[in-house]
């Protein structure tokens, strides 16, 4: 059995998580939020909290891989294999299937540890679906999309600086800018310095994961590539270890996810906000498939919101832009879906 016994990585990750899933769980920061608000009720709030937590995960990131902190050109959103079919489609998947689950992934983990049952049932099916999309019976699948759709990038960068052939430094600025510009006049009635701020921490999450990950924990027999705060992978690890004790050397996937139950529990419980909750009638119907879907579409996409929505953005790789705009799109015709199968209303903006 091989133990990663780093403990830069082990201790890292957990203080990540502890951090992560108290963060989320009182600030209530989620994609699937941010989507459905602005839809239904043209509530930007928790739109800007995404924005914001990219901004700052953009310029700490970018800092450390022009200041050579950390070599973030190695990690797997800018390797120059483009699965350009994965990404779409485990997207679309994904996002369609974060909707009939009730959240996205932080969000999901974050429910169930405040005791929803409903997030329990979701998160079980998500990691089970992620762990037999990466390494069980649907492995063959995934191999094949990548296998017949990824195409070699000439630059051998996916970044979109090395793409447009411009400077690292005015690309991330381009992106800091747009982002400013969203929160200062997009919902300019509806902003809320509480998730603002609590999207610039999220944002500095994804940093320290990188400086622990590319730096801290690196020496000279080191050759992992550095990693960020993601759940897809992790979850499928998680799955793994606990069916079979195998951590597969990856003590930061399992620390974080680890981190993220327990400190939404401890969140949940230091504001009295935890209690279990049965799931509705009827809404296993919706719960079993959402997380399979948000399983299995994280692992074709690389990334889930978090994973490719931050971590990946943070690289400024055009894979997260793909994976982020196909991964929305599929949160909007979820949204679509329920609304054509149950009724239109601002309930789902909170579910």
């Amino acid at each position: 059995m091989e133990i990663d016994v780093n403990p830069w990585l082990a201790g890292g990750g957990l203080v990540l998580g502890l951090a992560f899933g108290a963060l989320v769980q009182r600030s209530r920061f989620c994609m699937v939020a941010a989507v459905s608000n602005l839809v239904l009720m043209r509530d930007f709030r928790q739109l800007h909290a995404y924005l914001m937590a990219v901004a700052v995960a953009v310029a700490g990131t970018q800092f450390l891989e022009l200041g050579g902190w950390v070599t973030i050109g190695e990690t797997g959103y800018r390797s120059a294999q483009l699965n350009w079919a994965g990404l779409i489609v485990g997207g679309l998947l994904f996002g369609f299937g974060s909707l009939l689950a009730g959240g996205c992934a932080g969000r999901t983990a974050v429910r169930a540890a405040e005791g929803n049952l409903g997030g329990v049932v979701a998160l079980i099916a998500f990691g089970l679906a992620a762990a037999a999309t990466y390494y069980g019976v649907l492995q063959p699948i995934r191999v094949w999309i990548a296998g017949s759709s990824g195409i070699r990038i000439a630059s051998g960068d996916a970044s979109l600086a090395a793409l447009l052939q411009l400077p690292a430094w005015l690309v991330a600025a381009a992106l800091l800018l747009a982002c400013g510009a969203a929160i200062g006049f997009l919902g300019r009635g509806t902003r809320s310095l509480g998730l603002l701020a609590a999207g610039a921490a999220i944002g500095a999450l994804v940093v320290g994961g990188w400086w622990i990950t590319g730096y801290l924990s690196q020496d000279g027999f080191s050759d992992r590539a550095p990693a960020s705060l993601t759940f897809a992978g992790p979850l499928a690890r998680s799955t793994v270890y606990l069916t079979t004790g195998d951590t597969g050397g990856q003590a930061f996937a399992l620390t974080l996810v680890a981190g993220t139950l327990l400190g939404a529990t401890a969140s949940a419980l230091v504001t009295r906000s935890f209690r279990w909750t049965l799931p509705a009638a009827g809404s296993l119907s919706r719960l079993l498939p959402g997380g399979t879907f948000m399983g299995i579409g994280a692992i074709l996409a690389g990334g889930c919101n978090i994973g490719q929505g931050l971590s990946g953005m943070s690289t400024v790789s055009i894979k997260a832009f793909i994976a982020v705009t196909a991964i929305v799109a599929g949160m909007r015709l979820g949204l679509a879906w329920l609304q054509h199968a149950e009724g239109s209303s601002p309930g789902f903006s909170h579910r």
